[in-house]
C-alpha cells in the first residue's frame, strides 16, 4: 500500500505544470472532455504499463541497493531540473485525420516516452517491487493531475501561478531522493 500511495503523490505533485496536463488542457479545448479523459487516462496506462514492465525487470540483473541508490539520485536529479526548468510552453495542437482518439493517445505517449513521470515509475518499480500497485499509482496520479489541469485551465484560467506548482513538484522529488538516501545508509 506504501508504494501505491508513494508513486501517487509522487507522479501527481510531478504532473503539476507539466507538458502532459498543458497537453490535456489544449486537447480540451478542441475535443470533448469526455474524448480527452478517456484518451489520457488510456494512455497513461500505456506509458505506466512499459515503465512498470521495465522496472519490474531490471531487479533481476542489477542488485536492488544499487537501483535504489540510483532511484535516489534520479529523484533529486528530477528535483534540480524541475526547479531550473524554464516555464513550458503549450504547443499548438493541430487536427489529425486519425480522429480524437488516436491523435491524442498518440500524442501523449509518444512525448512522455522517456519523461521524468515514467522514469521514476520505473525507479519506483524497482524500488518496491510492487508492480500492480505502481501501476494504479502512477496512471491515477497522470490522470487526476491531468483531471485537475482541465479543470484549473478551462475553469479557473489558470489563476494558480505555475512556478508555485514546479516548486512543490521540485520539493516533492527532491525529499523522495533525500528520504531514499537516508533509508539506504542509516
Amino acid at each position: 500500500m506504501e508504494a501505491l500511495i508513494t508513486s501517487f503523490v509522487l507522479i501527481f505533485t510531478s504532473e503539476m505544470g507539466d507538458k502532459s496536463q498543458l497537453m490535456s488542457m489544449a486537447f480540451a479545448t478542441l475535443f470533448k472532455v469526455r474524448t480527452v479523459l478517456i484518451s489520457i487516462f488510456i494512455a497513461a496506462l500505456i506509458n505506466n504499463g512499459i515503465a512498470v514492465i521495465f522496472g519490474s525487470y531490471i531487479t533481476e540483473y542489477i542488485p536492488i541497493f544499487y537501483i535504489k541508490l540510483l532511484a535516489a539520485l534520479l529523484f533529486l536529479f528530477f528535483g534540480i531540473t524541475t526547479l531550473l526548468e524554464e516555464e513550458a510552453k503549450q504547443e499548438k495542437i493541430k487536427n489529425s485525420k486519425y480522429g480524437p482518439f488516436a491523435t491524442i493517445i498518440s500524442t501523449y505517449v509518444f512525448s512522455e516516452l522517456g519523461d521524468k513521470t515514467q522514469l521514476a515509475a520505473i525507479a519506483l518499480t524497482a524500488s518496491y517491487n510492487s508492480p500492480l500497485y505502481i501501476l494504479i499509482g502512477t496512471t491515477l496520479g497522470i490522470f487526476l493531475a491531468d483531471v485537475l489541469g482541465i479543470i484549473v485551465g478551462i475553469y479557473f484560467n489558470k489563476r494558480i501561478p505555475s512556478k508555485y506548482l514546479k516548486y512543490l513538484s521540485s520539493f516533492i522529488f527532491l525529499a523522495f531522493g533525500l528520504s531514499t538516501l537516508y533509508k539506504l545508509f542509516f
